[in-house]
């Protein structure tokens, strides 16, 4: 069948024939709406552990000092569980339906939330009956309340990550491919808008419940309504009628939509093989994409300490990727379609993508950690100061940048999907170029919001290219299965970004202050050698940081070579002749 489908002209194998042309309009826009929901909140779930963890430790009376490696499996877990659910339920969808798939993610999500939620209650008591019984142990229930929590956040995950691709392969169905690219970009730009953001909105609403949550307790009970004050559960508990809702409206909504069935099996070898080469290669990296909260150059370096590379699951992760391409390029059924790489638009759209999210992870380190170190001390009150502002500046780079999608499947129709793309990287690199040039200890933080929107406006127009191109190079049974690679891509770029940028940051940073510190007079005080210290790495780090972000438009110019390897535009006559 592999076979077959090469010698078949790329743009026939995209579309046959409008599956669902009986659709109007509205209805396929309210699929979409419905769609975008999940998503967004999957995605905002995958950093929002990172800002309430303390409190969560806090409540349950766990020491943080002797328990911080086993709470952070609350993010590693989330973290291993959606992607490997994203890599996997692509082909999960081309198997038994788009609405089948998102359905069964969806109440993944919902029953994961809800086991979050009551972690310290029914999960807990499970557990703890299951230790007794079966392990003949009588553990800690604050410790079984932490694991219940784990378990949570891994069916979350299983859920979340899986909305995103199903959702892209869905979206996909309902358009044909001249009309794809507004879609696939909505979806790509709410799933990296609700990633980004998950732990602003994590710590302001904590914030919010410690300041007011007696307050929203007794103006609920003068309701009749007996609840407890809201805390960090119910940042989950919120989850649940929203996906509920979410859940049976699709369920109508999705009546009468087409979903093309893939035949074959499920390969379950292949599928163990990526979910092991993934989980070497995620916790081999450090286990943690959610840098964005650091709060000095000295919190990423601990971060970065504490979960520090680990060559030997990095060098387990590559051997099974090999053994894993070896074992789908045998199969008719593969969860990856390895002969899509043949075509040169794939190859070129996927490593594009993978410089995408290199580029993205680049930004959103710089800004905080700059905004941080130019905090005017380092008591908790300025910390806490720097990090609302740097939050509202990442705004400046992330709803442009999701807002651009829009024009970005625009422009695909009319300039094509390679200029396209080419425009937004060139603006990234402007405002990369912009950044590293002029950010330093006293620029304004406007001048640094019009950088970042220059950057996110960029960056927002190659999600909808890149992505209709994948998809659209495939057949309507495989859409998952490209969904799910697209995604992979750029996520892997943004997770190689952390290490090899923080290893770079910091060594360039010890050089620096060590080469500076060469200069000192023998003869200063100690007073003297602190203050000049204090001053060396100040300077220093804005250097570093500077030198990051021309990193940055250097990696945008080879992401450009690529790019320009892209398919031109798919103009309605041309969907008509074939």
């Amino acid at each position: 069948m592999t076979k077959v489908l090469l010698e078949i002209p790329s743009a026939l194998r995209s579309e046959e024939a409008p599956i669902n042309a009986h659709l109007t309009e509205r209805r396929r826009w309210l699929i979409i709406a419905l769609v975008l929901v999940p998503v967004f909140v999957g995605s905002i779930d995958l950093t929002i552990v990172s800002a309430i963890l303390p409190e969560v430790l806090i409540k349950l009376n766990i020491p943080i000092d002797t328990n911080l490696g086993a709470a952070a499996w609350v993010v590693t877990g989330y973290l291993l569980a959606y992607t490997v659910s994203m890599a996997l339920m692509g082909r999960f969808s081309d198997m038994v339906g788009r609405r089948s798939a998102f359905l069964v993610c969806l109440a993944l999500f919902i029953i994961g939330s809800w086991w979050v939620a009551t972690a310290h209650l029914f999960p807990t008591a499970l557990l703890n009956d299951i230790a007794r019984r079966y392990l003949g142990q009588r553990p800690d229930l604050n410790q079984l309340t932490l694991l219940a929590v784990i378990i949570g956040r891994v069916v979350q995950a299983l859920g979340a990550g899986a909305v995103v691709p199903v959702s892209l392969a869905l979206v996909a169905d309902l358009y044909p491919p001249e009309r794809r690219a507004a879609a696939v970009g909505f979806v790509g730009a709410m799933d990296t808008l609700g990633w980004v953001l998950g732990h602003l909105y994590g710590g302001v609403m904590v914030s919010f419940f410690q300041q007011h949550g007696e307050a929203i307790r007794l103006w609920l009970s003068r309701l009749g309504l007996a609840l407890p004050a809201p805390d960090w559960r119910t940042l989950f508990w919120l989850n649940v009628p929203l996906g509920i809702f979410a859940f049976v409206l699709m369920i109508f909504a999705l009546r009468g939509v087409q979903h093309p069935i893939s035949p074959g099996r499920f390969d379950l070898i292949g599928a163990f093989l990526v979910a092991a080469a993934l989980t070497c290669l995620v916790l081999g990296l450090g286990g943690n994409t959610d840098v964005t909260g650091a709060t000095s150059l000295e919190a990423l370096q601990a971060q970065m300490r504490e979960l520090p590379y680990n060559i030997p699951l990095l060098a387990a992760g590559v051997a099974l990727i090999g053994v894993f391409l070896l074992w789908e390029w045998r199969q008719e059924h593969p969860l990856l379609e390895l002969h899509l790489f043949r075509q040169r638009a794939v190859s070129a759209a996927t490593l594009t993508n993978w410089l995408i999210g290199f580029l993205l992870m680049l930004g959103l380190v710089s800004v905080p950690l700059l905004i941080n170190l130019r905090a005017e001390n380092a008591s908790a009150e300025a910390i806490a100061r720097a990090a609302e502002r740097a939050g509202i500046l990442l705004s400046t780079l992330t709803i442009p940048m999701a807002l651009a999608a829009v024009p970005g499947a625009w422009l695909s129709g009319k300039i094509g999907f390679r200029n396209t793309v080419l425009s937004g990287i060139l603006l990234a690199i402007i405002g990369f170029l912009l950044a590293g040039g002029t950010w330093r200890a006293d620029t304004p933080e406007l001048l640094m919001s019009l950088h970042l929107v220059l950057i996110g406006v960029g960056l927002g127009l190659t999600i909808a290219p890149i992505g209709t191109v994948v998809i659209n190079a495939v057949d309507a049974t495989r859409r998952g299965v490209a969904s799910a690679l697209v995604l992979i891509m750029r996520y892997l770029g943004m997770t190689i970004a952390i290490p090899s940028m923080t290893t770079y940051a910091f060594s360039r940073l010890n050089y620096m202050v060590s080469l500076a510190r060469e200069s000192f007079a023998l003869d200063w005080s100690a007073e003297q050698i602190q203050r000049e210290s204090v001053r060396v790495y100040f300077e220093s780090g804005v250097a570093v940081i500077a030198e990051m972000l021309l990193i940055g438009a250097l990696i945008g110019a080879v992401a450009l070579l690529p790019a320009l390897w892209l398919r031109g535009k798919q103009s309605n006559s041309e969907v008509k002749r074939v």
